[in-house]
């Protein structure tokens, strides 16, 4: 009988003690596990990318003897010089304003824009070899005595996606590519933001393996002859339309992220408009500058109503301007007008989206516009 109760006692000590030691175990499996969870949870947030590269355009027109805020920037972009049917434009103001750009840049890295923005030339010289020959030979010779850093090609075609200039563009770029790169200067693209929206003539793939990177226009998604809206927003107020963050996945698909710079243009436009906020004509351009000025320091106009909109992330602004004087028929005349733009905040908000997406380039639309 006592060997019995002594057998039982056995089990009951051996199965008391088997569970207190599993109990144990669980305890500091459950606290080794804590540390790993927030080790994950650091991992994640380190993805976020640095701003590592902020860049401005300087336009020629903007250039003074007070441009000590270029200190502000590690790349200054200079706009720039004129494409013509025969080369160069050296009469042109953009090319006569280099030695004033190169004095106020001294020690920063730089890159000379060569603008060919007209349309009519654009098609010529796509289409005629000996003309890109002489463009690109003497955009080279430029930067090389000016000891610019490379080059900004802005090469803007309004047509809707065309195999054939699509093409033409490929092989112009490639060219000047291997030019610019055999003599060890740098060849960057000026692309729309809404080039994959609007289907232009851009194979985005191609061109960015045949460049050093990519500077996305992330503005003027609505047109100063179209409708009013945002400069560029940050999310459509439909699924029907387009914004800022379709826009830097449609590009991430196709172009590495270390290629990718973001431009933002800090400036916006002036919509005259009807009862219905339909456009009447063409919006006036304004700086981010005049706005403020005209705007948020002081408005002096009618119903003056500034606010941000929380989906698009940008300003908008509504007011009225009546005629002090009546018309032939006896009529005051009432102006109704609408201001969307693109400010520091608004910047901020997108500039903390492309972090997240692993892109570290920004650049700015232009010195002089804020």
């Amino acid at each position: 009988m006592m060997k019995r109760i002594a057998i039982l006692l056995f089990f009951i000590i051996t199965g008391l003690l088997g569970f207190f030691l599993f109990k144990n175990y669980q305890t500091k499996t459950k606290t080794q596990k804590t540390p790993n969870k927030k080790i994950t949870a650091a991992n994640n947030k380190s993805k976020k990318t640095d701003i590592s590269s902020t860049s401005i355009f300087v336009p020629y027109w903007s250039l003074d003897e007070q441009s000590t805020l270029l200190n502000d920037y590690d790349i200054l972009i200079y706009f720039g010089i004129a494409a013509s049917r025969y080369g160069i434009d050296i009469q042109e103001a953009g090319f006569k304003g280099i030695p004033a750009f190169v004095e106020v840049s001294a020690g920063k890295k730089k890159f000379l824009t060569l603008r060919m923005i007209n349309d009519d030339v654009n098609v010529f010289v796509l289409g005629n070899e000996d003309a890109q020959e002489k463009i690109i030979r003497e955009t080279l010779g430029i930067i090389e005595q000016n000891k610019f850093d490379g080059v900004v090609l802005d090469l803007e075609i309004s047509n809707i996606l065309n195999k054939d200039t699509q093409r033409q563009i490929d092989n112009f770029v490639h060219k000047f590519y291997t030019v610019i790169n055999e003599n060890y200067k740098s060849l960057f693209l000026t692309i729309y933001g809404d080039s994959v929206f609007r289907r232009r003539p851009y194979n985005l793939s191609y061109l960015g393996k045949n460049s050093d990177g990519i500077f996305i226009m992330a503005y003027d998604f609505h047109k100063s002859r179209g409708e009013p809206g945002p400069n560029f927003p940050l999310i459509a107020k439909d699924s029907r339309g387009y914004d800022f963050k379709r826009m830097t996945t449609d590009f991430l698909s196709v172009i590495p992220k270390e290629k990718i710079t973001v431009v933002f243009g800090m400036f916006g436009y002036d919509w005259l408009v009807d009862e219905k906020k339909r456009p009447i004509k063409q919006a006036e351009a304004l700086s981010l500058n005049e706005i403020n000025n005209k705007f948020i320091n002081k408005c002096e106009f009618k119903n003056c109503v500034v606010k941000r909109d929380t989906i698009s992330k940008e300003t908008e602004i509504n007011y009225v301007i009546s005629s002090p004087t009546p018309d032939e028929q006896n009529i005051y005349r009432i102006d109704f007008h609408i201001v969307w733009f693109e400010n520091e905040e608004s910047v901020k908000i997108k500039t903390e989206y492309l972090k997240e997406q692993g892109i570290g380039n920004i650049s700015f639309w232009a010195y002089g516009y804020f």
